[in-house]
């Protein structure tokens, strides 16, 4: 890698557009719960003297089974989520601290007093004569 080049404006109007995809599952996901317990009280039941107190028909069954292996499926979906936008979120702004720490480094040493010799050379902090970059840079 040669580099990182993130825009932090730009992560920030995608973690919008995100979380509010995000959102929109929730309440899909919301809908199909209260649909399928809908669907399972409606969908009838077996009667006879041996189904019990509280009888429950296999269409009700099946999809409180379906329900169960689901609810577990989209709470992952709904936590990585979460998780996905909150680490884009963290990682950008550790980012930007970087910038600012980097320009803030090269904004000190811009302006420390220069040591310079008899001759008018500068002078590093090994006591020897800075010599110029390939760029012309000290």
């Amino acid at each position: 890698m040669t580099g990182w080049d993130i825009g932090p404006s730009g992560v920030s109007g995608v973690l919008k557009k995100t979380g509010l995809a995000a959102e929109d599952m929730s309440k899909a996901g919301t809908a199909m719960q209260e649909g399928l317990k809908s669907a399972a009280s409606s969908a009838g039941t077996i009667s006879g003297p041996y189904c019990g107190d509280v009888p429950v028909g296999p269409v009700g069954g099946a999809l409180g089974e379906f329900m169960q292996h689901k609810a577990q499926q989209l709470g992952y979906i709904a936590v990585r989520t979460q998780r996905s936008l909150q680490g884009a979120f963290d990682a950008t702004t550790e980012y930007v601290k970087g910038d600012l720490a980097m320009a803030a480094n090269k904004q000190s040493q811009a302006v420390k007093e220069p040591v310079v010799n008899e001759q008018g050379q500068e002078i590093g902090s090994d006591g020897k004569p800075v010599e110029p970059g390939p760029d012309g840079s000290k």
